[in-house]
């Protein structure tokens, strides 16, 4: 008896007034033309639980893969990141940064592959290169990407580096034309700065010991240009101990074309950068600028007299901004004043009561922060054990002086001290020393004349019908905008785990930096989507990649068995609202499409079925 051709068949009758159904097997077939059915089996009365049951087995029957088990034969083994990973991987595709690595020689696996699976791998769950292949087997990319797991090896990855770092140029040049296609005015504006970042070891060539951000250290300097979106188009790593004025010559010589081929580009960077020989160099190269003096060069280029500024209160500083002479508010917290236009240079001097509550809190800070060191130094000279000379006591009160930047108005008197100090069954007369703090108020308020003020420069000094071209709030709205660059770093080196360097050779330190960029590409086109598109209630305070990739690491695919009849299947982790909305919000709806899914999960088995055979 064949049960897949079966069905549940029932009839009802009447018995004093009662309905009573009875269940039978029947077999239904065709004679002579009309509909027939045969009863095989007759069942009697059944429940409704017997009769759902009988309906599952009849079920199941039918369909060719069913098979009866039990909750308890079902176990989860195994569990691949896809929802996370797949955005990555769609994101990639849409940069089109596979095109930017071409297919030579007799490679059995792309070098774009690699380099999207190295840069996966930053953007989700920093690792070295050799455990890699590792997180890799652990995902879905080899069903996603069509690539066995035994072709991603460390050996592979290291060759492959080097390889890699030979396309940067074609990579910068390759996102140089797509941002400016994409989105031409966000390529008017960009930023180029410096971040060091610490080296462990002691070979690679690039590496310098020397004084960083993260003090003394082995460390290289990584270079980054960005657009005003954030997005990177250029970077390069540079020696550890590169100074950033004598960068801008070598940027300009790697991307004075790129910047003809955007006319209208201005150039933004930090003051420490700023050199008159760097002004004349692009000037000269006919590239606009926007960048900031230094705070000791703004007396001397803007010829006005700030000591009248020295009585400003920080505590009134709101009602007494609104009189300083010759300035006009662009907001309530920034105001400007155009101070002179050389034949090339233009100089906008600006204030900003924040930026001066700041430092007048800071310098009050440093003297407090002083006189408790004092303290604690004429503690230690109160119990010293031996007659200390006056000068190298000085000398102790002296250097966190110079430390704190207080030499101006802050000076140190000594006082002499003589201290018994009794030693078992002897005494010692000691000459000691106390120190005491003199703050010179007036010079305390010299010092903070300058306290909120900056000075931009720039060259763009064209002017129609005797006005700017380029008002001076379209000057100052770019550099302030220069945060975005250091957000950039920021990311970077922490999202991204750019430290520790596990690679060496400076081709391989080079490759590692520039997979670390492109994996804050990646990580600033999603958050620049999230932004874009606020989402409903579900996900509307979701605006960073850190918190999409942790949302999304929830959809897997998981490897289910059953014990029962030793099989195994794959299936993906059912989809929430919250997986939906983030998809839709960053325009990757399609990746929870059945047909899309279906398609990786079919190739796990077949992946499956092979490894079996």
């Amino acid at each position: 008896m064949d049960i897949a051709k079966l069905h549940l068949h029932w009839g009802e009758r009447r018995y004093k007034g009662k309905t009573y159904r009875s269940y039978s097997l029947a077999r239904a077939y065709r004679e002579h033309g009309k509909s027939r059915k045969e009863i095989v089996l007759k069942l009697g009365k059944l429940t409704e639980s017997e009769v759902l049951r009988w309906q599952q087995v009849l079920l199941a029957a039918k369909q060719p893969q069913a098979f009866l088990t039990t909750l308890e034969h079902l176990v989860v083994t195994h569990h691949y990141a896809y929802l996370d990973v797949a955005v990555v991987n769609a994101v990639w595709d849409t940069l089109d940064l596979d095109r930017v690595f071409p297919q030579t020689g007799k490679r059995t696996l792309t070098l774009a592959s690699i380099a999207k699976i190295l840069t996966s791998n930053r953007c989700l769950e920093p690792t070295s290169k050799s455990r890699t292949p590792e997180w890799f087997r652990r995902t879905a990319l080899p069903w996603l990407l069509h690539i066995p797991v035994a072709q991603v090896n460390a050996s592979r990855i290291f060759r492959e580096l080097v390889a890699i770092e030979d396309q940067k140029e074609c990579l910068c040049q390759h996102l140089s034309s797509l941002l400016r296609r994409q989105n031409p005015e966000t390529m008017q504006t960009v930023f180029y700065d410096l971040s060091s970042t610490t080296f462990s070891g002691s070979h690679c060539l690039l590496m310098n010991w020397g004084y960083c951000k993260e003090g003394y250290q082995n460390h290289v300097v990584l270079a980054l240009v960005v657009n005003r979106d954030g997005l990177p188009f250029y970077w390069d790593v540079l020696p550890g101990k590169t100074s950033d004025v004598t960068t801008i010559t070598w940027l300009l010589d790697r991307l004075k074309q790129r910047f003809q081929e955007l006319p209208d580009v201005t150039l933004t960077f930090d003051r420490g950068m700023v050199s008159d020989s760097n002004l004349g160099l692009l000037e000269h190269a006919e590239i606009k600028y926007i960048s900031a003096m230094d705070k000791d060069q703004i007396e001397g280029l803007t010829g006005v007299d700030f000591d009248k500024f020295s009585h400003v209160d920080s505590q009134q500083i709101e009602q007494q901004v609104k009189d300083l002479p010759h300035f006009t508010k662009m907001t309530s917290a920034l105001f400007y004043r155009e101070i002179t236009v050389t034949e090339a240079r233009r100089y906008i001097l600006c204030f900003s009561p924040h930026l001066f509550k700041e430092q007048r809190h800071a310098r009050d800070k440093a003297v407090k922060t002083f006189r408790r060191r004092v303290h604690e130094i004429n503690a230690e000279l109160r119990t010293a054990q031996k007659s200390r000379q006056h000068d190298a006591t000085l000398k102790k009160f002296r250097v966190p002086i110079q430390k704190a930047k207080l030499t101006n108005f802050v000076r140190v008197t000594l006082q002499p001290l003589d201290v018994t100090n009794a030693t078992g069954n002897s005494t010692r007369d000691i000459h000691t020393w106390q120190g005491g703090v003199e703050v010179d108020e007036t010079a305390m308020r010299h010092a903070g004349r300058l306290d909120g003020f900056w000075l931009l420069v720039t060259n763009h000094t064209e002017t129609e019908a005797q006005h700017f071209s380029l008002s001076a709030q379209e000057i100052i709205s770019p550099y302030q905008e220069k945060t975005i660059i250091e957000s950039a770093f920021r990311d970077i080196k922490s999202c991204i785990d750019i430290r520790p360097v596990y690679v060496w050779t400076e081709t391989h330190v080079k490759a590692h930096y520039t997979l670390c960029v492109l994996a804050y590409l990646i990580n600033r086109t999603l958050t620049l989507r999230l932004h874009a598109n606020k989402g409903g209630d579900l996900t509307q305070h979701i605006v960073s990649h850190e918190r999409l990739y942790h949302e999304l690491a929830a959809c897997q695919i998981d490897c289910i068995e059953v014990n029962n009849i030793q099989r195994s299947t794959y299936n993906l982790t059912r989809p929430t609202r919250i997986h939906q909305e983030l998809l839709e919000r960053i325009g990757l709806a399609h990746l929870l499409a059945r047909e899309v899914f279906s398609s990786v999960i079919e190739r796990a088995k077949k992946e499956m079925s092979s490894n079996k055979k």
